[in-house]
């Protein structure tokens, strides 16, 4: 089987990942193998305790199975994706690639071959096998159907009162930015809990965007908005937005 590739774009980091600086331009590469995203991987861990000074650094990565983003924050690797249920919890750089790799998080995606490998099964070997995933399948399917999982990198939550949610969306209701740079963006909350996710591009353009479906909760004692039933949306004070780990400053009103 052929190995999978994966694009990457370094964000404020030497084309290595070994240093990070604000100076340091977009660089794009198409056709990265798994064992060369292991090594940036590890290179950015291997930095993320360096005072990163002006820099936001980042690697954007894409895969078979969805986008990724790996950061540094708080001298760790974050992880966020829009595409699979994960962001924020502190993993290893192995777990990560496993994670992007769609390999074993625990191992980090089975070492440094990502390329199939073993020997031929029998027909026999192969119907044992389909017949066990067809009722693994089924075993699944009715779990989720009575009890749908719930996203385990999620704080514990209740929701708002209908007149605590109707102060809350007045007091955050706004357009919040990260920055007005090329991977930049940002989040439009309304009055009426719709949010808006973009990110930009060069000039400013819109190369991403998102719409997102919110509910106000209540989780360690400050009140948020739960977007898409995936990450929170916290508000640390009234000019300041905190959504996959990235801080948004108030642009209006």
């Amino acid at each position: 089987m052929e190995e999978p590739t994966f694009t990457v774009t370094l964000h404020h980091l030497a084309p290595d990942a070994r240093q990070m600086g604000a100076n340091f331009p977009d660089t794009d590469l198409p056709s990265v193998t798994g064992r060369k995203l292991r090594e940036l991987i590890r290179a950015l861990a291997a930095i993320a305790t360096r005072d990163p000074g002006a820099a936001t650094p980042e690697l954007r990565i894409g895969a078979p199975h969805g986008r990724f983003i790996v950061r540094v924050g708080e001298g760790r690797l974050r992880i966020t994706s829009w595409d699979i249920r994960v962001g924020g919890t502190d993993f290893s750089p192995d777990q990560i690639v496993g994670l992007i790799t769609g390999g074993d998080v625990e191992s980090g995606g089975g070492g440094d071959d990502f390329s199939a490998s073993g020997k031929k099964r029998s027909p026999r070997g192969w119907v044992g096998i389909l017949v066990a995933l067809i009722i693994a399948t089924n075993v699944i399917t009715a779990w989720m159907i009575t009890r749908p999982p719930p996203n385990p990198f999620l704080p514990e939550f209740t929701p708002l009162a209908p007149e605590q949610t109707e102060r809350l969306l007045v007091d955050v209701a706004g357009e919040y930015q990260t920055g007005a740079n090329e991977g930049d963006r940002a989040l439009t909350i309304t009055r009426d809990g719709r949010v808006r996710w973009v990110k930009f591009g060069p000039k400013r353009a819109i190369i991403e965007s998102a719409d997102l479906k919110s509910r106000a909760v209540q989780s360690r004692g400050q009140r948020a908005l739960l977007a898409d039933d995936r990450a929170l949306i916290t508000f640390p004070d009234p000019a300041t937005v905190v959504f996959y780990n990235e801080t948004y400053r108030r642009q209006s009103p």
